[in-house]
């Protein structure tokens, strides 16, 4: 028997929704397309309402298996807008809206879904969704992944919808709360053909907890650095991936983020999950340097070496990927741009606070990570501490701390999803 993703709605429209689209294409019966109504969504929904094609362009040969065209049958304007079966749901919005956005799509929408996808899954995400579902006397296999698997961004110079993939992550890694997994089997083959690497974990937080956002993103972007060029209005240029002063990254960064590697280790740990070997991570299963860079001894010698060491590596590593060392230079000798990736802009209105993906989606998680480690008495002293940056710099900005509350209430209520988890 052929094995079929099935009827497949698509939740989310940023880069990586398009992306994904592209390569589960050909595994689906049908390929719905659905989003939140926003002012971003809009000229994307008349667009592909219009046509039902978005494209996916490479920014190297290399990729050329990723690009070209993908094309929908079904594209809704509103979550509860959406009609008929569906038997997967892909979820690819932020992690923070998981909730959200299941609870805004139609009960006959999540009564009919076998399998819900996470692409890019929080920590302790496959619970809190199995917790939500559960409300709902239902019992479908929720399938995580670590990461999304690869950079993408859209192109906003020419017109309908366009996605250029810049990169691919060599290795992520999956968890089906449900044994023997025909969909996981399925999408591990696709990603294969496009050189991702797929690992499945037998714990679903040993997954979670290797989501390189959980420890990158808040040590770079949740700093007064970051988070004051995102409220600037003079739109002075600053990228986040470069080093200072062009962009966050220092030494300080650098150790933030290998204690918050630390941090969600301890969580790991107590979940039953593996904790795993940083640099290996960020190195093989994510953009590799070359040997002539970090040689292989030091990377598996990692966990040994001393904290000002490994941070010394971690430094050098994020040195190394400013520019894609493994890319063919140009005439002038220079090489792809990597990591410029320019933040974008958040707002004050109405005195309300209005923060981009990244960091609020950033923040958030931190709390929600408070609140568990509260929960189940295990200290979080990175965690604790960037969140106490970020309530400072709200404080001495006198800007507004709604965020504050509104992240708390959420994590709570993502406790009570997981506690119920444990009881289906």
């Amino acid at each position: 028997m052929t094995l079929s993703l099935g009827k497949v709605l698509i939740v989310g429209t940023g880069p990586a929704a398009f992306q994904t689209a592209k390569i589960i294409r050909n595994q689906c019966e049908q390929l719905g397309l659905v989003n939140r109504s926003s002012e971003r969504w809009q000229p994307m929904f008349e667009s592909l309402h219009n046509e039902r094609i978005a494209h996916i362009i490479a920014a190297k040969s290399s990729l050329k298996r990723m690009a070209g065209q993908v094309i929908f049958d079904a594209v809704f304007e509103d979550l509860r807008d959406v009609s008929g079966q569906w038997d997967t749901l892909v979820l690819a919005t932020p992690s923070h809206a998981y909730s959200a956005v299941l609870l805004a799509l139609p009960k006959s929408c999540l009564s009919s879904a076998k399998i819900v996808v996470l692409i890019s899954s929080l920590f302790g995400g496959h619970r809190i969704v199995k917790g939500l579902f559960s409300e709902l006397n239902l019992t479908p296999n929720v399938l995580i992944f670590s990461n999304y698997f690869a950079a993408t961004k859209f192109i906003t110079e020419q017109a309908g919808v366009r996605v250029l993939t810049k990169a691919v992550k060599k290795r992520i890694y999956a968890y089906s709360s449900k044994e023997k997994c025909p969909v996981l089997e399925l999408l591990t083959q696709t990603l294969a053909g496009i050189g991702v690497e797929v690992v499945e974990l037998e714990n679903g937080f040993s997954v979670e907890g290797r989501n390189i956002t959980s420890f990158v993103h808040p040590a770079f972007f949740i700093t007064p650095f970051s988070l004051n060029h995102i409220l600037s209005e003079t739109r002075e240029v600053k990228y986040m991936y470069k080093l200072f002063p062009e962009g966050p990254i220092t030494t300080e960064t650098i150790h933030i983020l290998v204690e918050l590697w630390r941090d969600i280790s301890r969580l790991m740990l107590h979940f039953n999950g593996t904790p795993f070997n940083l640099l290996q991570f960020l190195n093989d299963d994510n953009y590799p340097v070359h040997p002539e860079t970090i040689r292989r001894r030091q990377i598996e010698q990692f966990m040994s070496l001393t904290p000002i060491a490994q941070e010394y590596l971690v430094y050098v590593r994020y040195s190394a990927i400013l520019i894609d060392p493994f890319s063919k230079p140009d005439e002038n000798g220079g090489y792809f741009n990597f990591s410029a990736v320019p933040y974008a802009q958040g707002k004050v209105e109405k005195g309300k606070l209005s923060l981009p993906r990244i960091p609020k989606e950033d923040i958030q998680n931190l709390y929600w990570l408070q609140v568990l480690g509260r929960a189940h008495g295990i200290a979080l002293p990175s965690v604790n501490r960037v969140l106490g940056i970020f309530e400072s710099w709200l404080s001495s900005s006198q800007l507004p701390h709604h965020l504050i509350e509104e992240s708390r209430t959420q994590a709570h209520q993502y406790l009570g999803w997981v506690r119920l988890s444990y009881d289906l």
